[in-house]
């Protein structure tokens, strides 16, 4: 079999439901997440851009974080209604932003990267 017919089998018979648990020390548990891919991505980036006069369009960076995390994260599912309402949130990203600690939110959005083909050991660069 050439190498062609054996990529094209592997993404033939890939799964893209990818988890991982992610323990939050400060609560004492593990959140589960799952593999995002570069629509959900796109999704969150334009929910998170703002402007477009003279600075033209930025990406809010740490809404951005909490924006992937709403959309990947499985357990807690933070679009559930009580806990937007305990944390008086307007929407899953905000209550992700205020359940959440800053270093929490990077640690969950590494690993979220990281099980998403971000990770180093997926890329593999050739020598220059």
């Amino acid at each position: 079999m050439s190498t062609k017919s054996n990529a094209l089998q592997a993404l033939l018979s890939a799964n893209k439901n990818v988890t991982k648990d992610v323990p939050v020390k400060r609560l004492g548990v593990n959140f589960t997440v799952k593999a995002i891919d570069s629509e959900a991505i796109e999704r969150a980036t334009a929910e998170c851009t703002f402007g477009n006069g003279k600075a033209g369009k930025q990406v809010h960076e740490h809404k951005l974080g909490a924006a992937l995390i709403a959309k990947a994260c499985v357990e807690p599912n933070f679009a559930d209604r009580t806990l937007i309402d305990h944390y008086e949130a307007e929407d899953a990203i905000d209550c992700v932003r205020k359940a959440l600690l800053a270093g929490e939110i990077a640690k969950i959005n590494a690993v979220i990267m990281e099980i998403s083909g971000f990770g180093e050991d997926d890329v593999d660069f050739p020598n220059s």
